[in-house]
């Protein structure tokens, strides 16, 4: 793998089945969600290699989905088709007490079910669905509860759990496959889409195939988790499965004038999306975003993974890329570059050569920074492994490819090369700056003061 001028490139783990996402407790251990295998938990040294490996929860149905309360006492993770809840001990690793949450998700094709707990409203569970095809069509209905991100009350959960067509409130819906989310320090949900395969644009009954380099991908804005209610639900639809993302103007026929950024319908209805909501940042088409991560504190970029294309040739995406930002004094993050630009973002870990993808390269998925935001740590589902990023300050760096195939050790740890200490950094507001086990910042932003809230965890409020 290459890495960006000023970073390293490690391996600290490999041998996992399938490792999805990533998630930091309080404790400061690495746990893993492996899809069809479970959770496990990553002790780690204080060079941020792997010391050893525990199994938190063996369950062949947990696919994609995990996340932690503020104070770690609380885990969540995911089915395809069901939500559910953990009393979560992260000394003993211990999981008590499962609750159902929500259920009657299930559904073809795109089968992850990400999972966000907002830092700003803890009492709030968004949860996101992808469609059930390429081209949903029903999904367009949002009581149908398809190609949607839906917030649910955790204090007023009904036995049984909550059905996800019929119950929550609607943050999004028209949003094709929203596999990535995230909220920003002013509590603004942002996500990543990937967006459809094998498009193509008919006029005067000729259809052109524009699906090489069309549609893009997304970046979306989709507002505070709290406030949605307050929002009519026809102000909430992103587009799909009618309105795709022009990526690559010049593919279409000679008679469209699109520029980089609009709408554009298969069957040249594009009036059709006059009230659809429209991306931030537009991707490559078919890079296919898994996750994304805003940086540290002092840090205004967001990174997200690629996890790389399918049926296009050449292929594209099996990368982390940087979309440059900026930061309001109320946390609010914005993008550098306009919905116009193909250039809204640098290559951070790539493959140099995708020829072997995708069957044989690295395939990134989950993302997280750890607690003293040092290190990005990067899962890999494809070859079962995870790489941990470091600023250096050096020049680009080539680490050994990854393997397609897990190696039979359960855990390979290689030790950074990073041993540099950065200075300590401030917390932004609503995150976390103690509790016992806590190794990340434990001053706050001006602003907001450090407040205990448990033994565990202590946040910027």
């Amino acid at each position: 793998m290459s890495v960006a001028s000023g970073w390293t490139v490690n391996g600290v783990a490999s041998g996992l089945a399938s490792p999805r996402t990533l998630a930091f407790d309080s404790a400061g251990h690495l746990l893993v969600l492996q899809a069809g295998s479970g959770i496990v938990a990553l002790t780690l040294n204080a060079d941020g290699s792997v010391a050893s490996k525990t199994t938190v929860r063996s369950d062949p149905y947990l696919n994609h989905g995990l996340t932690l309360s503020a104070d770690s006492t609380t885990l969540y993770a995911s089915s395809n088709n069901s939500v559910w809840k953990w009393n979560y001990n992260p000394t003993t690793f211990a999981l008590t007490n499962q609750v159902l949450l929500v259920t009657g998700m299930n559904n073809a094709d795109h089968i992850t079910r990400t999972l966000l707990v907002s830092k700003k409203h803890p009492d709030l569970l968004a949860v996101s669905r992808g469609s059930n095809d390429n081209l949903d069509t029903a999904s367009v209905d949002p009581a149908q509860g398809r190609a949607a991100i839906k917030v649910f009350d955790l204090t007023a959960v009904p036995s049984g759990g909550y059905n996800y067509a019929t119950s929550g409130t609607i943050l999004a819906y028209g949003a094709r496959n929203e596999v990535g989310l995230t909220e920003d320090a002013s509590g603004i949900v942002w996500g990543v889409e990937n967006s459809a395969d094998q498009l193509t644009r008919t006029k005067n009954g000729v259809a052109t195939d524009v699906h090489l380099d069309n549609p893009g991908e997304k970046l979306h804005n989709f507002g505070d988790a709290l406030a949605a209610s307050s929002v009519p639900t026809s102000s909430k639809w992103y587009g799909y499965p009618t309105c795709f993302a022009v990526w690559q103007p010049n593919q279409f026929p000679s008679t469209d004038s699109f520029k980089i950024g609009d709408w554009f319908t298969m069957n040249n209805n594009d009036t059709a999306c006059a009230t659809a909501k429209k991306p931030s940042v537009l991707f490559q088409a078919h890079s296919a975003p898994i996750d994304i991560k805003f940086g540290p504190s002092g840090d205004s970029d967001a990174y997200v993974s690629f996890h790389g294309s399918w049926n296009r040739q050449p292929p594209t995406g099996y990368k982390v890329v940087v979309v440059p930002g900026s930061v309001a004094s109320s946390g609010a993050w914005t993008p550098t570059s306009p919905l116009s630009s193909t250039t809204g973002y640098t290559d951070l870990l790539w493959n140099p050569n995708l020829n072997s993808c995708p069957t044989s390269c690295f395939r990134p998925t989950g993302l997280v920074w750890s607690p003293d935001g040092r290190r990005l740590y990067v899962a890999s589902d494809a070859s079962g492994e995870i790489f941990v990023l470091t600023r250096n300050g050096g020049t680009t760096t080539t680490s050994g490819s990854a393997s397609a195939t897990p190696t039979s050790a359960p855990t390979t740890s290689i030790a950074s090369t990073s041993t540099s200490t950065a200075p300590q950094a401030t917390q932004t507001k609503y995150g976390q700056c103690g509790g016992n086990g806590w190794t990340g910042p434990t001053a706050c932003q001006s602003g907001s003061t450090c407040t205990k809230q448990n033994d565990w965890y202590s946040q910027c409020l």
